[in-house]
């Protein structure tokens, strides 16, 4: 083999790595955007479904042991009003709903009184009892 031809076939190996690595990078930068895309969009639902359920209380990083008895209160006002058009698509959301609640109250605990204690945890039952219901519905 001559050097020219060597070299040559060096040049296009050198040339196809390089547009598979091209290729690849491509690929991979489509479907992590891809990938992102999809996870803003979940976050945008489930702040829409924050909203509608707990309405004032939607922000819920700033709920405080004052307040957070009252979101729990709107939480089953709107769950009670609006269940009974609901799949189980939008039982995950509100569930979603209720367990990022439940976290908040677990980190101000310490602070609520007994009987908002007490209220929060019949709320909680009343969800359940609503969700079950749904299922049996279905």
């Amino acid at each position: 083999m001559t050097k020219k031809y060597k070299t040559y076939t060096k040049l296009m190996l050198a040339g196809a790595l390089a547009f598979s690595f091209a290729a690849e990078a491509t690929n991979y930068t489509l479907a992590k955007s891809t990938e992102v895309t999809a996870k803003m969009a979940q976050e945008d639902v489930a702040m829409q479904w924050q909203k509608k359920l707990l309405g004032s209380y939607s922000d819920i990083s700033t709920l405080t042991a004052t307040n957070i008895r009252a979101a729990y209160i709107t939480l089953l006002e709107n769950v009670r009003a609006q269940h009974s058009n609901w799949n189980d698509a939008d039982w995950n959301q509100a569930k979603a709903v209720l367990d990022k609640l439940d976290y908040k109250k677990n980190t101000v605990e310490d602070k609520l009184d007994l009987t908002s204690k007490a209220k929060i945890k019949a709320l909680q039952g009343e969800f359940r009892t609503l969700e079950t219901a749904g299922d049996v519905k279905d």
